[in-house]
């Protein structure tokens, strides 16, 4: 697992992206239409690779390694990464810093039943699969935050916790912590406007995009819309790590 998880890593932030599965070129996130406005510096990929075939692969990823090795950020965004690989990476890279990205597990469950297909599919959820997840997600985020804690004292000022609510409720203060205090790098001016952008569109594009007509809102509805039985049981259940975060019962 450690094997399949890091050295992936590894290789993009050294941008040896010859070395990555080439599956990953051709199918999934990369073919979404709704990826294409996001990844602007993909855009000369997506032109040279558009017939999608194996054998132009290796030519046109070699722009992409190029304009990779000339950012002075490199950045992947790692779902569900556990806490205990993290130690390897840290110690690897000096230069390699972690944002550990956090959520309220009650509303993260909220949000995992209304991605479902359809209305129908979210209303038959049994009750005790719900409960199961919050079990399973309250205990895997308390061992990350016990982890991370214990790295926090072994690799100082590398790493740095974010609550996704703090982010759409102050996204200017979020932002400058991230790269005046973790980065040591001058805040450019475009990147707090273009995450405002995002939190604040004219229009939402679903539940997989990331425009927002109101972030804030978002990170807040779940309040009005979760069974009250299971609001109790997440509470209750997860009662040690949202002390832990700081989030309100």
């Amino acid at each position: 697992m450690q094997s399949a998880l890091v050295q992936p890593l590894r290789a993009i932030f050294s941008c040896n992206l010859t070395v990555r599965d080439r599956s990953m070129f051709y199918g999934g996130f990369l073919r979404r239409q709704w990826t294409r406005e996001l990844m602007f510096s993909l855009q000369e990929f997506r032109d040279c690779n558009r017939q999608w075939r194996s054998g132009t692969l290796a030519n046109c990823l070699k722009p992409l390694v190029r304009k990779c090795r000339r950012s002075d950020i490199i950045a992947a965004k790692v779902i569900r990464l556990h806490m205990g690989f993290v130690d390897q990476l840290l110690s690897d890279d000096p230069d390699l810093r972690l944002i550990h990205v956090v959520r309220d597990p009650r509303g993260m469950v909220e949000s995992w039943r209304n991605s479902g297909p359809n209305k129908r599919w979210r209303r038959r959820v049994p009750m005790n699969q719900m409960r199961l997840n919050v079990q399973l997600i309250c205990r895997r985020m308390l061992a990350d935050c016990r982890i991370r804690r214990q790295l926090e004292t072994k690799y100082p000022r590398r790493i740095l916790l974010l609550r996704y609510e703090d982010l759409v409720t102050d996204a200017d203060t979020v932002v400058e912590n991230v790269y005046n205090g973790l980065l040591q790098l001058t805040l450019p001016s475009n990147v707090v406007d273009g995450i405002n952008e995002q939190l604040h569109a004219k229009s939402a594009n679903g539940p997989t995009g990331t425009r927002r007509t109101n972030g804030t809102a978002t990170a807040t509805n779940w309040r009005r819309t979760i069974n009250t039985r299971l609001l109790a049981y997440a509470t209750s259940t997860c009662r040690q790590l949202l002390a832990e975060l700081h989030y309100d019962l």
